[in-house]
């Protein structure tokens, strides 16, 4: 990206998150129509200069984060500190995503062209031919990255074990999901609420109840 120019993210008032999506702590697990949803959500949203919203915690950037998997393996990703978000910097991920920009096209709705972008810069795939599932939603208010971003978290499962494409600014590597503890402080807080997700016998998510 031009570093001359300022970046355009696309997010949602903290107010339509919780209207639209919910008020809540972790993952939120929601399996329903991929396309129906981000169409739904999509009038919603706008784009507003990344400077500007990084401190904002009333706003919402919304990050797709997808999950991929070959059999029982998960791809495990290291950030680099050449990764423009320093508070993720040498952390641990199972979620490929980024920031959602103004985007060309209409065949899709934004969220989901967004996905595949950023899908095809860091990852040596055909994101067009990839199918994704939603998995739900993650909020982590608990810490500063987390108060300005919402995540949505969707999953894709592969015939092949695709690698790296930006090995400048990422390691990667397969690991059986099973291997893959949540509580290693290693990971991005993301990938924690979601691994616990993925695992049956744990919950990650807390509904926040209104006082009202």
């Amino acid at each position: 990206m031009d570093h001359g120019v300022i970046e355009q993210v696309w997010g949602i008032s903290r107010t339509v998150m919780e209207q639209q999506i919910g008020r809540f702590q972790g993952f939120l697990a929601e399996d329903g129509d991929l396309v129906a949803r981000c169409q739904s959500l999509e009038p919603f949203g706008s784009f507003r200069p990344r400077d500007q919203v990084e401190q904002d915690s009333n706003w919402k950037q919304v990050i797709p984060y997808s999950v991929l998997r070959h059999g029982d393996h998960l791809l495990q990703l290291r950030r680099l500190s050449t990764q423009g978000e320093t508070r993720l910097h040498h952390r641990l991920s199972i979620g490929v995503g980024g920031h959602v920009n103004p985007e060309t096209g209409d065949d899709e709705p934004l969220l989901i062209r967004g996905m595949r972008r950023e899908l095809s810069e860091e990852i040596c795939i055909d994101a067009q031919q990839v199918q994704f599932r939603m998995l739900g939603w993650i909020n982590d208010d608990l810490t500063e990255v987390g108060q300005v971003h919402l995540g949505l978290a969707v999953e894709a499962f592969l015939d092949h074990r695709p690698g790296i494409r930006e090995t400048d600014r990422m390691e990667g590597t397969w690991q059986p999901l099973q291997e893959l503890t949540a509580t290693d402080p290693g990971w991005e807080s993301w990938s924690s609420l979601l691994l616990s997700a993925l695992d049956p016998d744990r919950s990650a998510c807390q509904e926040i109840q209104s006082s009202e």
